[in-house]
């Protein structure tokens, strides 16, 4: 892999300001994974903006209103791309993904929304809620938190996982893809439009079954204390 570049823009600024008080960035080539480990804070993530060369990557630290900025995300080459590790209290942190590049995320408290990146999207977060929304695939797991995935995969391997502990998931899937499907809420209802049907037993209720007559790859949606809404995304025409 070739050396990644990185560049430190920005240093502290006032504590009040909303401003990043840290900007790094640098370049990662299409085929490589970006992992972000956060702490605390939002975690927001993108492409390039516009303008920007297509493989650089950003990463924009903000503190928390009125409180002393903690160390600035530390960043390190890894064997499939680079890490990115933001301890500490944040307001929130900016990650720019750049093409063909996937995202891999591990949050301990704060909400994560990833959205448009061209790369696939992994997300595990303890407590908070996730939004994704991804022209690829993506695969999540929510502790205390709501999920909710827009993708736009027609293709994927093997099976792709969705999961909260306390929490509502809600997974919309291309209306014309051919899959097979386990959902499962051990204390909630299930919703979807692809025209399954499941059994209830109590409070838990589960479907398995096959869309658009079924493959290989797969679907599996599970939340111990929420509702499942598993639903149609119509293709642009």
């Amino acid at each position: 892999m070739k050396r990644v570049l990185l560049l430190l823009l920005a240093a502290s600024v006032a504590c009040s300001s909303p401003s990043p008080y840290v900007t790094t960035v640098g370049v990662l080539r299409p085929g490589r994974t970006m992992a972000v480990e956060i702490e605390s804070g939002t975690l927001n993530a993108y492409q390039p903006a516009v303008g920007q060369p297509r493989d650089l990557f950003t990463v924009s630290a903000t503190a928390a209103s009125g409180a002393t900025p903690p160390p600035a995300p530390r960043l390190r080459r890894a064997p499939l791309g680079i890490v990115v590790r933001a301890g500490g209290k944040l307001d929130s942190l900016l990650v720019r993904v750049p093409d063909g590049v996937n995202l891999v995320v591990q949050s301990q408290r704060g909400d994560v929304n990833v959205t448009d990146i061209s790369g696939n999207a992994r997300v595990l977060a303890r407590d908070g809620n996730v939004n994704l929304k991804v022209p690829g695939y993506a695969q999540a797991a929510v502790g205390h938190g709501n999920l909710s995935v827009m993708m736009g995969a027609t293709l994927w391997p093997g099976t792709l996982r969705f999961s909260t502990q306390h929490g509502d998931v809600e997974v919309w899937i291309e209306s014309r893809v051919a899959f097979g499907a386990h959902l499962h809420a051990e204390n909630g209802a299930i919703f979807t439009d692809f025209g399954l049907r499941g059994i209830s037993k109590g409070a838990a209720e589960t479907i398995d079954g096959s869309v658009n007559g079924g493959t290989a790859q797969r679907v599996d949606i599970e939340t111990l204390d929420g509702a499942i809404r598993l639903l149609r995304l119509q293709p642009q025409p």
